[in-house]
C-alpha cells in the first residue's frame, strides 16, 4: 500500500505550535526519569524547533518539573516550552491531549500533535504543517509499510477509495478493520473542536476523538512521499527459559482438551513472573489501563463502553452481571438449554429475584420467536440473560436475534461469552449485547482468575438506582474504580492480569477473523477424528460451537476408563454434566493448541479404545470360560 498523510481546514498561518504526548514514552522508563527518555523527548523538540515551532506543551507522565529542567530547553532559541503532568491518567493518548485542553484551546489556528514514542519524519511533518486546510478539523500523517505489524496500529478507510478521483475523505478509522487504505502513525494536525468529542469518551485516545469526527466527514488525507519508519522492536525469546523452569518442576504435564483451564504459551507463562507489584501503584494502573482496553477491542465494544475485571472464575463474572442490573420491581428472563442457563437462574433465584424461566431440553436450540413471546406475555421483563455457547452441550445460542429483540422492548440482554469470546464471533456493538461477560481461561488462552464485563454506556443509566445485592460483586463499584483510579476495588489476582494483558496482545497480533479461522479448521478436523473413531456428536444442528466437541463414549468402553488411559498417555478430557454423564464427553480444542496436537491426540484415542475394547473382550471370554467348563 502507498503511504498518506491526512488533512482538514480552513485557512490558516503556518502551524506553530505543538502538543508531544510523552507520557508512554516515559512511564516505559519505570518509575524513574530514564535519561535515554528524556533524550527522545527532546530530539522531538530540537526536530519541531528546525520545522520553525515556537509553542510546545509536553504531556509526561508524573515528572513534569523535573523533564522541564533536563530538557533544557534554553538551547533552542525562541521556543517556549511547557511540562504537564498526567498524573490520574497514564497512557490514554486522548486523554493526555486534554491534559493540554487550555494550551489546545486557547488560539483558533491548528496545533500539531504528536505521539513521543513514536518514530518522526521530519520532512513529512513540515510539509503537514504548511497546508492549507479547509473546512475539517485534523490532518493524520499515516502510512503502511509493508513490513510493519499493524496489529496495533489504527487503521484508515477513504471515502471514495484510493483512486485519481479520490477526495481523500476518511470515513472510518479503528484497530480492527478487515480491509483499510492506510494506517494512522499518531501524529496529527487538530484544532480545538476535537475536545468535546474527547470530553465525551471515557479515557479516550486521540485516534478514538479522531474517529469519531472522521464519520462525520470532517477528516480528510494528503497524500505522502515516504515511507514512515516505525522501527518495530525485535520480540524477547523467551521460550528456552520458560522451559528449564517448566523441566525442574515436579508436576506432570499433559495436554488439555478439557474446556478450561487451557494451554498456555510460553510468553503468556513468562508474563506471570515479574517483579513484585502493589495493586494500588501506578505502574498497576498502568496494565489496567492496557488490560481494559485491549478486552474492549477484543469484545468490539465502542469507546463509550466500560469494561470492569472481576478477581474470579467465569462465574464470579456472571454473578457480578446478573446481581448488578435486575431491579427489585422489575423481571429477569433466563434462556435456559444447558448447564449454565440453569446456573444463571439459580444465581438469580439465589438474590429473590423475579424470574421468567424460559427452559429447553439440553441440546435443544433457542428460539428467537419463543423469546418474543415471553417478553411480550411480561412486559415488566427489564432484563434477559442467555450464553453465547452452551457450553455444556457445545451449542452457539442466537444472541444477535435475542439482541435485536431485547433492544426492540427496551430490556438489557446479558450474555455469558465465557466459552465463546476469542473463538466466536461476537460483537457486544453489533448484537446489542449490554452486559457480556467472560474469562481469561479459555479462547483466550490465559490462565484462571480473572473475569471481565463489557458494560454498554445504556446499562447505567438504567440501573443507577438498583441498590446492591452484593459487597464484592457490585458492577457500579468496579466502574469506579476502573474509571478514577484504573484500579479494582478489591486485591486481585495481580499475576493472572499479566498473564491476561500478555494473552490479549497474541490475540490482537493475530486478528479476531485469523483467531476464528484458526478454531473453525481445529474443531473440524477434531469432530472429523472423532466421528472415524465412533464417537458421534451430541447434536447437528449446524450451531454448534467451534471449540469444543460433545460426543457419545464409544461403545465397549467407559468414561472413567477411557480418561484414565488417556491421562496415563499425557492428554485431559472432560466428562459431561448433569443428563449427559457417562453417556457424552467433551474434547475441548481451546487454547495453545496445534493441529499436529490434535492429530496425535486423535491417534493415541485410537490406540487406547482398542486397547481398552480388547482387555474387555478378554474379561469377558474369562467370564465365560467358567460357565462353559460347567455346562
Amino acid at each position: 500500500m502507498e503511504q498518506f498523510l491526512l488533512i482538514a481546514a480552513d485557512e490558516v498561518p503556518m502551524i506553530t505550535r505543538a502538543i508531544v504526548l510523552a507520557h508512554r514514552l516515559v512511564l516505559e522508563g519505570g518509575s524513574t526519569l530514564a535519561p535515554s527518555m528524556v533524550a527522545m523527548v527532546r530530539r522531538t523538540l530540537t526536530s519541531l524547533h528546525q520545522m520553525g515551532i515556537r509553542d510546545v506543551a509536553v504531556v509526561d507522565g508524573e515528572h513534569a518539573e523535573e523533564l522541564l529542567e533536563r530538557l533544557n530547553v534554553h538551547e533552542m532559541r525562541g521556543m517556549k516550552v511547557r511540562c504537564f503532568s498526567n498524573r490520574s491518567w497514564r497512557q490514554a493518548s486522548g486523554s493526555a491531549v486534554l491534559i493540554a485542553r487550555e494550551f489546545l484551546a486557547s488560539e483558533d489556528s491548528p496545533c500539531l500533535v504528536l505521539r513521543g514514542d513514536r518514530p518522526l519524519q521530519r520532512e513529512a511533518l513540515a510539509e503537514l504543517c504548511n497546508v492549507q486546510l479547509g473546512s475539517n478539523v485534523a490532518t493524520i500523517c499515516v502510512s503502511t509499510p509493508p513490513t510493519a505489524d499493524l496489529s496495533n496500529e489504527f487503521k484508515v478507510v477513504l471515502r471514495d477509495g484510493r483512486g485519481k478521483n479520490s477526495s481523500n475523505s476518511v470515513s472510518d478509522m479503528g484497530l480492527d478493520l478487515d480491509t483499510f487504505d492506510a494506517v494512522f502513525t499518531g501524529h496529527a494536525l487538530v484544532t480545538r473542536e476535537i475536545i468535546p468529542e474527547l470530553d465525551k469518551l471515557s479515557n479516550p485516545g486521540l485516534e478514538d476523538g479522531l474517529a469519531a469526527l472522521a464519520r462525520v466527514g470532517r477528516v480528510k488525507m494528503l497524500m505522502g512521499r515516504t515511507a514512515w519508519p516505525w522501527g518495530l522492536s525485535n520480540p524477547v525469546e523467551v521460550e528456552e527459559q520458560v522451559t528449564a523452569i517448566l523441566d525442574s518442576k515436579n508436576h506432570p504435564q499433559y495436554t488439555l482438551l478439557n474446556p478450561g483451564p487451557v494451554n498456555t504459551t510460553a510468553n503468556v507463562k513468562s508474563a506471570m513472573v515479574h517483579h513484585d507489584v502493589c495493586h494500588r501503584d501506578p505502574s498497576f494502573s498502568e496494565l489496567m489501563v492496557s488490560l481494559t482496553q485491549r478486552l474492549r477491542r477484543v469484545f468490539r465494544a465502542s469507546a463509550e463502553h466500560t469494561v470492569c475485571v472481576v478477581t474470579g472464575s467465569g462465574t464470579a463474572a456472571m454473578e457480578c452481571g446478573i446481581a448488578s442490573t435486575v431491579p427489585r420491581d422489575g423481571k429477569i428472563l433466563v434462556i435456559d438449554n444447558g448447564a449454565f442457563g440453569e446456573r444463571m437462574h439459580e444465581i438469580a433465584r439465589l438474590h429473590d429475584m423475579d424470574v421468567v424461566h424460559l427452559r429447553y431440553a439440553w441440546g435443544d436450540q433457542v428460539d428467537p420467536a419463543d423469546v418474543q413471546r415471553t417478553i411480550e406475555e411480561n412486559p415488566d421483563i427489564a432484563v434477559v440473560a442467555m450464553t453465547a455457547h452452551e457450553t455444556s452441550v457445545g451449542l452457539l445460542n442466537p444472541i444477535n436475534a435475542v439482541g435485536a429483540i431485547c433492544r426492540r422492548f427496551d430490556a438489557l440482554f446479558l450474555v455469558d461469552a465465557v466459552s465463546a469470546l476469542g473463538a466466536e464471533d461476537i460483537d457486544v456493538v453489533r448484537d446489542n449485547i449490554d452486559v457480556c461477560w467472560a474469562s481469561a481461561n479459555k479462547c483466550l488462552h490465559a490462565i484462571s482468575g480473572a473475569g471481565f464485563l463489557s458494560v454498554s454506556p445504556r446499562t447505567w443509566q438504567k440501573i443507577e438506582s438498583i441498590k446492591p445485592r452484593s459487597y464484592y460483586l457490585d458492577l457500579k463499584r468496579y466502574r469506579r474504580y476502573i474509571e478514577e483510579l484504573a484500579q479494582t476495588p478489591f486485591t486481585p489476582a495481580v499475576s493472572a492480569y499479566f498473564a491476561l494483558d500478555a494473552a490479549l496482545g497474541e490475540f490482537l497480533a493475530d486478528g479476531h477473523h485469523a483467531r476464528f479461522s484458526m478454531y473453525k479448521e481445529r474443531n473440524q478436523r477434531l469432530r472429523r477424528g472423532l466421528g472415524e473413531l465412533g464417537m458421534a456428536p451430541f447434536t447437528r444442528t449446524g450451531n454448534e460451537s467451534h471449540s469444543i466437541v460433545t460426543c457419545c463414549v464409544p461403545s465397549g468402553v467407559s468414561f472413567q476408563d477411557l480418561y484414565d488411559g488417556l491421562k496415563a498417555r499425557g492428554y485431559i478430557i472432560y466428562g459431561c454434566k448433569d443428563v449427559l454423564a457417562d453417556r457424552f464427553l467433551q474434547v475441548a480444542n481451546m487454547g495453545d493448541l496445534s493441529v499436529r496436537q490434535i492429530e496425535e491426540f486423535l491417534q493415541v484415542a485410537g490406540e487406547v479404545i482398542a486397547e481398552l475394547r480388547t482387555v474387555c473382550v478378554a474379561k469377558a471370554e474369562a467370564l465365560e470360560l467358567p460357565e462353559r467348563a460347567s455346562a
